[in-house]
């Protein structure tokens, strides 16, 4: 899949292309864009759970993704490059807070949101990270909070040879990390090229 999403790369705009109808009526037809696809879809699934919601997405990118979450109470976007967070302030500003930080140590009081999402970033950091960040979801996590957590894998191989990807977790393998902490409520999965998301919505069992 295309990496750090953006409005402005090609690889997730639409593309029209002219038919002719009957042999001599022009039209214009829309061509899918899977990866322009997957990422709309990602966010609302975030937006269907986030309704008068304090909302942490980590990490975010240049905003983009965290400026399609709709209905929070309010939205915080987290990322470790702080390019992307100077661009996510000029670009959706109004829309939702950013600040740099690292998945490993998010700098928030204990209890502070509601909704901690991260999208297809796990994959992206070493898994002794990814673990800090699920413990570190838990702390800033309010009782009755939840986690949304998306992956991709490699239904073909045991990794897709994307080198941005430095670990792919299988389905099984991410349950268990998530283990014992994290009681999981919703599983889904959507295809994408030779890819399978896999997405989590789970729970703190301490909080089940």
């Amino acid at each position: 899949m295309a990496e750090r999403a953006h409005p402005d790369d090609p690889a997730f705009r639409r593309r029209w292309v002219l038919r002719r109808r009957g042999g001599w009526l022009p039209w214009l037809r829309r061509l899918p864009n899977p990866y322009l696809d997957a990422f709309l879809w990602r966010y609302r699934w975030v937006s269907s759970h986030a309704l008068d919601k304090d909302v942490l997405d980590v990490p975010c990118g240049m905003g983009w993704g965290t400026s399609r979450i709709r209905g929070a109470r309010s939205i915080t976007g987290v990322d470790l490059h702080q390019n992307s967070i100077l661009e996510a302030h000029q670009r959706y500003g109004r829309h939702a807070q950013f600040w740099v930080g690292d998945m490993r140590h998010l700098d928030f009081p204990r209890a502070t949101f509601d909704l901690v999402a991260c999208l297809e970033g796990i994959e992206h950091v070493p898994v002794a990270v990814g673990k800090a960040f699920l413990e570190e979801s838990l702390r800033v996590l309010r009782p009755d909070g939840q986690l949304l957590l998306s992956s991709p894998y490699c239904r073909t191989a045991a990794h897709s040879g994307n080198p941005h990807h430095l670990h792919e977790y299988a389905p099984a393998e991410i349950e268990s990390l998530l283990q014992p902490d994290w009681s999981i409520e919703e599983r889904l999965s959507r295809e994408v090229d030779n890819l399978t998301v896999l997405y989590l919505r789970c729970r703190p069992r301490s909080h089940a």
